[in-house]
């Protein structure tokens, strides 16, 4: 929501609080989730067992502490106003050390996602030079204990749920849209006159 917030936007935008947002929704959630795909696909890919459970666990928790070691840093510089992009910085300014710590907690975080990516690389090679599984069960998934109840009809189809999604649009963006049309900046003539 900071990023959807004009006023914070206007502060933020184009620092690093951009950069640590980025790799911290993309990598810290999508690419984990690939990660976790990985190690429940690679057995039925080859038909070897995964060779470490517990590695992938390992793997799995450090790739997520390395993230938030190596992002939050870049949040707080952003809101110090460090630039996203830059030709060259005067090191030698009381601004710019104050950036150093959080360089550093990078730096760790950084490491920190090698070593688990260096994981999740040996532990699918180990599983795929180990010897072919028995059996490998096709049905991961979860069964009912109790027979599934019976659902309303509205609550089973589209309808009602793109209906409440159409009036949260109109509610979310009509009302400013509305208000960029008609009140006028100071200074400036409303949209239009």
């Amino acid at each position: 929501m900071i990023n959807a917030s004009y006023q914070m936007n206007t502060l933020v935008h184009n620092t690093q609080w951009v950069t640590g947002h980025f790799h911290l929704i993309f990598a810290g959630t999508t690419v984990i989730m690939y990660l976790a795909t990985a190690y429940h696909m690679w057995p039925k890919l080859t038909g070897r067992r995964l060779a470490s459970r517990g590695m992938a666990v390992l793997q799995l928790w450090t790739w997520t502490i390395g993230m938030l070691v190596l992002t939050m840093p870049w949040h707080v510089l952003g809101l110090l106003g460090q630039p996203r992009r830059i030709s060259s910085t005067p090191y030698d300014s009381p601004l710019v050390e104050q950036w150093d710590p959080h360089e550093l907690a990078m730096i760790v975080g950084g490491v920190i996602l090698l070593f688990s990516a260096l994981l999740f690389v040996l532990n699918l090679v180990l599983s795929h030079v180990s010897k072919k599984a028995d059996s490998i069960s096709d049905n991961d998934w979860a069964v009912a204990v109790y027979p599934p109840m019976s659902v309303p009809k509205p609550m089973n189809g589209y309808a009602l749920w793109n209906g409440i999604v159409a009036v949260w649009m109109v509610v979310a963006y009509g009302i400013p849209i509305v208000q960029l049309l008609i009140l006028d900046a100071p200074g400036s003539l409303p949209w239009g006159y």
